[in-house]
């Protein structure tokens, strides 16, 4: 599996700072795009680390961030 500690901190700075998450449009692989990592092996990484996908990691910033509290 590829490294992606520092795409991975940036995934969190753009939940957790920039509430990317507050955008409906938003999805996994637009962040992804965005970063410019493959979805597929970026969201391998992510589910390795957390045990969601990307897309459950959006849901449940969704529910839980300022706009589902």
């Amino acid at each position: 599996m590829e490294n992606f500690k520092e795409e991975f901190e940036l995934f969190g700075k753009l939940l957790e700072e920039q509430e990317v998450y507050l955008d409906p449009a938003c999805t996994f692989g637009t962040i992804c795009d965005r970063m410019g990592v493959p979805e597929d092996k970026f969201g391998e990484y992510v589910f390795a680390n957390v045990g969601l996908t990307g897309d459950q990691v959006l849901e449940v910033y969704r529910k839980t961030g300022p706009s589902g509290e």
